[in-house]
Protein backbone atom coordinates (compact mmCIF):
# COMPACT_ATOMS: atom_id res chain seq x y z
CA UNK A 1 0.00 0.00 0.00
CA UNK A 2 1.72 3.46 -0.82
CA UNK A 3 2.42 6.12 1.44
CA UNK A 4 1.71 9.70 1.08
CA UNK A 5 1.61 12.92 3.21
CA UNK A 6 -0.43 15.70 2.93
CA UNK A 7 -0.63 18.73 4.16
CA UNK A 8 -3.55 21.49 6.17
CA UNK A 9 -4.39 23.94 8.07
CA UNK A 10 -2.87 24.26 11.08
CA UNK A 11 -4.68 23.25 13.94
CA UNK A 12 -7.11 21.00 12.89
CA UNK A 13 -5.11 16.99 12.63
CA UNK A 14 -7.88 15.90 15.40
CA UNK A 15 -10.47 16.81 12.93
CA UNK A 16 -8.30 15.68 9.80
CA UNK A 17 -7.54 12.47 11.36
CA UNK A 18 -11.11 11.70 11.96
CA UNK A 19 -12.74 12.98 8.51
CA UNK A 20 -10.26 11.50 5.96
CA UNK A 21 -11.71 8.17 6.34
CA UNK A 22 -15.13 10.06 4.84
CA UNK A 23 -12.90 11.07 1.49
CA UNK A 24 -10.53 8.48 1.44
CA UNK A 25 -12.06 4.62 1.66
CA UNK A 26 -9.59 2.22 3.38
CA UNK A 27 -7.02 4.72 4.45
CA UNK A 28 -5.42 3.65 7.33
CA UNK A 29 -3.70 6.94 9.31
CA UNK A 30 0.24 6.50 10.25
CA UNK A 31 0.99 9.24 12.27
CA UNK A 32 -0.77 12.94 12.74
CA UNK A 33 1.57 16.12 12.98
CA UNK A 34 1.20 20.03 13.32
CA UNK A 35 -0.25 20.47 9.72
CA UNK A 36 0.56 17.63 8.52
CA UNK A 37 -0.84 13.40 8.10
CA UNK A 38 0.91 10.66 7.28
CA UNK A 39 -1.27 7.96 5.58
CA UNK A 40 -1.16 4.74 3.68
CA UNK A 41 -3.72 4.38 0.96
CA UNK A 42 -4.73 2.07 -2.30
CA UNK A 43 -6.40 4.17 -4.43
CA UNK A 44 -6.19 5.93 -7.03
CA UNK A 45 -3.72 9.20 -5.94
CA UNK A 46 -6.23 11.18 -8.01
CA UNK A 47 -8.91 10.86 -5.43
CA UNK A 48 -6.37 12.56 -2.56
CA UNK A 49 -6.59 15.63 -4.69
CA UNK A 50 -9.79 15.87 -4.57
CA UNK A 51 -9.63 15.70 -0.76
CA UNK A 52 -10.18 19.95 -0.56
CA UNK A 53 -9.04 20.90 2.61
CA UNK A 54 -5.57 19.14 1.87
CA UNK A 55 -2.94 22.01 0.87
CA UNK A 56 0.12 20.01 -0.80
CA UNK A 57 -0.07 16.26 -1.02
CA UNK A 58 3.13 13.69 -1.56
CA UNK A 59 3.90 10.25 -2.40
CA UNK A 60 6.06 9.51 -0.07
CA UNK A 61 9.23 7.72 -1.68
CA UNK A 62 11.64 7.53 1.29
CA UNK A 63 11.24 8.56 5.46
CA UNK A 64 14.23 9.31 7.20
CA UNK A 65 13.69 10.02 11.25
CA UNK A 66 16.48 11.60 14.17
CA UNK A 67 17.57 15.03 14.70
CA UNK A 68 20.91 14.71 12.84
CA UNK A 69 18.86 14.42 9.20
CA UNK A 70 20.35 16.86 6.86
CA UNK A 71 19.71 17.27 3.05
CA UNK A 72 22.98 15.59 1.91
CA UNK A 73 22.72 12.01 3.76
CA UNK A 74 18.83 12.29 2.30
CA UNK A 75 19.86 12.66 -1.24
CA UNK A 76 22.87 10.34 -0.48
CA UNK A 77 20.44 7.46 0.38
CA UNK A 78 17.90 8.32 -2.27
CA UNK A 79 20.68 8.32 -4.65
CA UNK A 80 21.01 4.36 -3.73
CA UNK A 81 18.03 3.21 -3.72
CA UNK A 82 15.62 2.28 -7.05
CA UNK A 83 12.70 4.21 -6.26
CA UNK A 84 8.63 4.22 -8.19
CA UNK A 85 7.69 7.38 -9.20
CA UNK A 86 3.83 8.28 -10.28
CA UNK A 87 5.43 9.78 -13.72
CA UNK A 88 8.54 8.34 -16.03
CA UNK A 89 7.87 11.04 -18.42
CA UNK A 90 7.56 15.22 -18.39
CA UNK A 91 9.65 17.11 -16.76
CA UNK A 92 11.02 18.04 -12.96
CA UNK A 93 12.01 19.90 -10.13
CA UNK A 94 13.63 19.59 -6.78
CA UNK A 95 12.79 21.65 -3.58
CA UNK A 96 14.33 21.32 -0.26
CA UNK A 97 11.85 22.53 2.70
CA UNK A 98 13.09 22.43 6.69
CA UNK A 99 10.51 24.09 9.50
CA UNK A 100 8.37 24.86 6.76
CA UNK A 101 10.15 26.72 4.83
CA UNK A 102 12.25 26.80 1.57
CA UNK A 103 15.75 26.36 2.26
CA UNK A 104 18.70 26.90 0.26
CA UNK A 105 21.25 24.32 -0.23
CA UNK A 106 24.99 23.47 -2.16
CA UNK A 107 24.48 23.28 -5.69
CA UNK A 108 25.82 20.07 -5.31
CA UNK A 109 23.41 18.74 -3.54
CA UNK A 110 20.58 19.96 -6.13
CA UNK A 111 23.14 18.20 -8.71
CA UNK A 112 23.02 14.80 -7.30
CA UNK A 113 19.21 15.20 -6.34
CA UNK A 114 18.02 16.14 -9.79
CA UNK A 115 20.56 13.24 -11.15
CA UNK A 116 19.21 10.70 -9.08
CA UNK A 117 15.61 11.32 -10.63
CA UNK A 118 17.07 11.67 -14.39
CA UNK A 119 18.99 7.83 -13.40
CA UNK A 120 15.15 6.60 -12.69
CA UNK A 121 13.27 7.93 -15.07
CA UNK A 122 12.96 9.48 -18.39
CA UNK A 123 11.93 12.85 -17.05
CA UNK A 124 13.78 16.14 -18.08
CA UNK A 125 15.28 18.85 -15.55
CA UNK A 126 12.78 22.36 -15.85
CA UNK A 127 13.58 24.64 -13.15
CA UNK A 128 10.79 27.15 -14.21
CA UNK A 129 7.45 25.16 -15.03
CA UNK A 130 7.66 21.76 -14.50
CA UNK A 131 5.46 19.14 -14.81
CA UNK A 132 6.13 17.33 -11.57
CA UNK A 133 8.17 18.11 -8.29
CA UNK A 134 10.27 15.87 -6.00
CA UNK A 135 10.27 17.45 -2.56
CA UNK A 136 13.19 16.79 0.40
CA UNK A 137 11.34 17.84 3.36
CA UNK A 138 12.73 18.10 7.07
CA UNK A 139 10.32 18.54 9.97
CA UNK A 140 11.00 20.05 13.45
CA UNK A 141 9.15 16.85 14.82
CA UNK A 142 13.24 14.83 14.25
CA UNK A 143 11.79 13.38 10.93
CA UNK A 144 12.41 13.90 7.19
CA UNK A 145 10.58 12.78 3.77
CA UNK A 146 11.45 12.31 -0.05
CA UNK A 147 7.90 12.72 -2.10
CA UNK A 148 7.10 13.43 -5.18
CA UNK A 149 4.15 16.27 -5.41
CA UNK A 150 0.42 15.52 -6.40
CA UNK A 151 -0.65 18.61 -6.58
CA UNK A 152 0.23 22.29 -6.18
CA UNK A 153 -2.72 24.10 -4.35
CA UNK A 154 -2.67 27.76 -5.52
CA UNK A 155 -3.31 30.36 -2.53
CA UNK A 156 -7.34 31.33 -3.12
CA UNK A 157 -6.99 35.01 -1.43
CA UNK A 158 -6.93 36.17 -4.53
CA UNK A 159 -10.20 34.66 -5.58
CA UNK A 160 -12.19 35.84 -2.17
CA UNK A 161 -13.85 39.08 -0.98
CA UNK A 162 -11.73 40.57 2.51
CA UNK A 163 -13.15 38.88 5.23
CA UNK A 164 -14.18 36.06 3.41
CA UNK A 165 -12.78 32.52 4.77
CA UNK A 166 -11.01 29.81 2.89
CA UNK A 167 -13.44 27.01 1.54
CA UNK A 168 -11.45 24.37 3.36
CA UNK A 169 -11.28 26.75 6.15
CA UNK A 170 -15.29 27.28 6.64
CA UNK A 171 -15.50 23.61 6.18
CA UNK A 172 -12.93 22.39 9.05
CA UNK A 173 -15.17 24.78 11.19
CA UNK A 174 -18.27 23.03 10.45
CA UNK A 175 -16.92 19.52 11.19
CA UNK A 176 -16.29 20.65 15.09
CA UNK A 177 -19.78 21.17 15.17
CA UNK A 178 -21.36 18.28 15.86
CA UNK A 179 -23.75 18.72 12.71
CA UNK A 180 -26.79 15.81 12.74
CA UNK A 181 -29.84 15.23 10.20
CA UNK A 182 -32.18 16.88 12.83
CA UNK A 183 -30.02 20.05 13.74
CA UNK A 184 -31.52 23.77 13.55
CA UNK A 185 -28.27 26.04 12.61
CA UNK A 186 -27.18 29.47 12.34
CA UNK A 187 -24.63 31.63 11.29
CA UNK A 188 -25.20 34.93 12.83
CA UNK A 189 -22.06 36.60 11.15
CA UNK A 190 -22.76 35.07 7.57
CA UNK A 191 -20.30 37.70 5.61
CA UNK A 192 -20.11 36.03 1.85
CA UNK A 193 -22.15 32.55 3.25
CA UNK A 194 -18.07 31.11 3.52
CA UNK A 195 -19.28 29.01 6.34
CA UNK A 196 -23.20 28.24 5.64
CA UNK A 197 -21.83 27.39 1.60
CA UNK A 198 -19.48 24.56 3.23
CA UNK A 199 -22.55 23.41 5.83
CA UNK A 200 -25.03 23.34 2.31
CA UNK A 201 -22.82 21.00 0.36
CA UNK A 202 -21.22 18.63 2.71
CA UNK A 203 -23.51 18.37 5.80
CA UNK A 204 -27.02 16.68 6.62
CA UNK A 205 -29.33 19.53 8.59
CA UNK A 206 -32.62 20.24 9.28
CA UNK A 207 -32.65 24.15 9.42
CA UNK A 208 -30.04 26.56 8.32
CA UNK A 209 -30.42 30.38 9.45
CA UNK A 210 -27.86 32.60 7.34
CA UNK A 211 -27.71 35.99 8.84
CA UNK A 212 -25.93 39.30 7.96
CA UNK A 213 -26.75 42.70 9.36
CA UNK A 214 -25.39 44.29 6.17
CA UNK A 215 -28.09 44.56 3.54
CA UNK A 216 -25.89 44.38 -0.13
CA UNK A 217 -24.03 41.06 1.64
CA UNK A 218 -27.50 39.67 1.93
CA UNK A 219 -29.12 40.35 -1.19
CA UNK A 220 -25.65 38.41 -2.51
CA UNK A 221 -26.28 35.76 -0.69
CA UNK A 222 -30.16 35.47 -1.93
CA UNK A 223 -28.88 35.34 -5.21
CA UNK A 224 -26.24 32.35 -4.42
CA UNK A 225 -26.59 28.60 -4.36
CA UNK A 226 -27.66 28.84 -0.50
CA UNK A 227 -31.16 30.67 -2.07
CA UNK A 228 -32.38 27.51 -4.02
CA UNK A 229 -32.42 25.29 -0.80
CA UNK A 230 -36.06 24.91 1.40
CA UNK A 231 -34.20 24.25 4.28
CA UNK A 232 -32.80 27.52 4.23
CA UNK A 233 -33.74 30.99 5.39
CA UNK A 234 -31.48 34.08 4.72
CA UNK A 235 -32.24 37.19 7.03
CA UNK A 236 -30.86 40.77 7.21
CA UNK A 237 -30.54 41.13 11.41
CA UNK A 238 -28.55 43.05 13.86
CA UNK A 239 -26.48 39.49 15.30
CA UNK A 240 -26.90 41.11 18.63
CA UNK A 241 -30.73 41.70 18.29
CA UNK A 242 -32.12 38.07 16.44
CA UNK A 243 -35.84 39.10 17.12
CA UNK A 244 -36.90 36.61 14.33
CA UNK A 245 -35.39 33.29 16.37
CA UNK A 246 -37.36 31.90 19.29
CA UNK A 247 -35.38 31.14 22.15
CA UNK A 248 -33.95 27.87 22.95
CA UNK A 249 -34.59 27.19 19.24
CA UNK A 250 -31.06 26.44 17.86
CA UNK A 251 -29.04 23.52 18.18
CA UNK A 252 -25.47 24.76 16.80
CA UNK A 253 -23.99 28.36 15.93
CA UNK A 254 -21.58 28.79 14.26
CA UNK A 255 -19.51 31.84 13.33
CA UNK A 256 -17.07 34.14 12.47
CA UNK A 257 -18.01 37.42 14.32
CA UNK A 258 -16.04 40.67 13.67
CA UNK A 259 -12.57 40.33 15.06
CA UNK A 260 -12.78 44.54 15.66
CA UNK A 261 -9.56 45.07 13.77
CA UNK A 262 -11.44 46.33 10.55
CA UNK A 263 -14.40 47.40 12.03
CA UNK A 264 -15.70 50.32 13.94
CA UNK A 265 -16.18 48.36 17.73
CA UNK A 266 -15.53 50.37 20.43
CA UNK A 267 -14.87 47.79 23.34
CA UNK A 268 -14.51 44.13 21.50
CA UNK A 269 -15.00 42.93 25.00
CA UNK A 270 -18.67 44.40 25.41
CA UNK A 271 -19.31 42.82 21.80
CA UNK A 272 -18.54 39.55 22.84
CA UNK A 273 -20.91 39.66 26.19
CA UNK A 274 -23.78 41.11 24.52
CA UNK A 275 -23.16 38.34 21.74
CA UNK A 276 -23.13 35.39 24.21
CA UNK A 277 -26.20 36.88 25.64
CA UNK A 278 -27.85 36.32 22.45
CA UNK A 279 -26.39 33.25 21.51
CA UNK A 280 -27.41 31.70 24.74
CA UNK A 281 -31.17 33.18 24.71
CA UNK A 282 -30.94 31.65 21.14
CA UNK A 283 -29.44 28.24 22.35
CA UNK A 284 -31.05 24.90 23.28
CA UNK A 285 -29.69 23.47 26.24
CA UNK A 286 -27.02 21.35 25.26
CA UNK A 287 -26.57 23.45 21.94
CA UNK A 288 -23.10 24.09 20.60
CA UNK A 289 -21.05 27.35 19.37
CA UNK A 290 -17.96 27.21 17.12
CA UNK A 291 -16.54 30.57 16.93
CA UNK A 292 -13.63 31.80 15.27
CA UNK A 293 -11.54 34.77 17.17
CA UNK A 294 -8.10 36.08 16.96
CA UNK A 295 -8.90 38.30 19.71
CA UNK A 296 -8.29 35.61 21.97
CA UNK A 297 -7.64 36.68 25.62
CA UNK A 298 -10.98 39.35 24.85
CA UNK A 299 -13.04 36.14 24.03
CA UNK A 300 -12.36 34.17 27.13
CA UNK A 301 -12.46 36.78 29.15
CA UNK A 302 -16.12 37.51 27.78
CA UNK A 303 -17.13 33.55 28.31
CA UNK A 304 -16.10 33.91 31.67
CA UNK A 305 -18.62 36.31 32.45
CA UNK A 306 -21.40 33.09 31.58
CA UNK A 307 -21.05 30.18 33.80
CA UNK A 308 -23.81 28.76 31.68
CA UNK A 309 -20.76 27.91 28.93
CA UNK A 310 -18.27 26.48 28.90
CA UNK A 311 -14.71 26.19 26.20
CA UNK A 312 -15.14 22.68 25.31
CA UNK A 313 -12.24 23.20 23.15
CA UNK A 314 -9.42 25.72 21.94
CA UNK A 315 -8.21 24.76 18.21
CA UNK A 316 -5.09 27.19 17.58
CA UNK A 317 -4.70 28.04 13.82
CA UNK A 318 -3.88 30.58 11.38
CA UNK A 319 -6.36 32.53 9.64
CA UNK A 320 -4.28 34.54 6.52
CA UNK A 321 -1.30 34.48 8.48
CA UNK A 322 -2.74 35.92 11.97
CA UNK A 323 -2.81 33.99 14.94
CA UNK A 324 -6.72 33.02 15.95
CA UNK A 325 -8.37 30.23 17.78
CA UNK A 326 -11.93 28.12 16.79
CA UNK A 327 -13.73 28.21 20.31
CA UNK A 328 -15.98 24.90 20.83
CA UNK A 329 -18.56 26.27 23.23
CA UNK A 330 -21.17 23.92 24.94
CA UNK A 331 -23.99 25.57 26.93
CA UNK A 332 -24.94 24.09 30.10
CA UNK A 333 -28.84 22.36 30.26
CA UNK A 334 -29.77 24.21 33.74
CA UNK A 335 -27.26 26.96 35.15
CA UNK A 336 -28.93 30.55 34.15
CA UNK A 337 -26.32 33.29 32.85
CA UNK A 338 -24.89 35.60 36.00
CA UNK A 339 -23.06 39.08 34.77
Amino acid sequence: MAEYISSFTTGFGEVIAKNIHLHLKGVDVVDVYDGLIHYRYNGNPIDINRVFYFNNSFLMLRFFKGKQITFNRMVSDVSSKKLQYLKANGTFRIRFSQSNQFAKVDKNITLNAEAAVSRATHMRIDRLNPTTEMWYIIRDEGFGFYGQLLNKRTATEKNLNKGELRPEFAYLMCCSGDIKRTSVIIDPFAGFGSIPLQIKKHFPFKHLIVNDNEKDKVNKLRKSPLANDSRIQIICKDALALSDISNESIDTIITDPPWGYYENIENIEVFYEKMFEEFIRISKKDGSMVVLSARKDEFQVAVNKYPILTIVKSIHTLVNGKKAAVFILKRKPHEQPVL
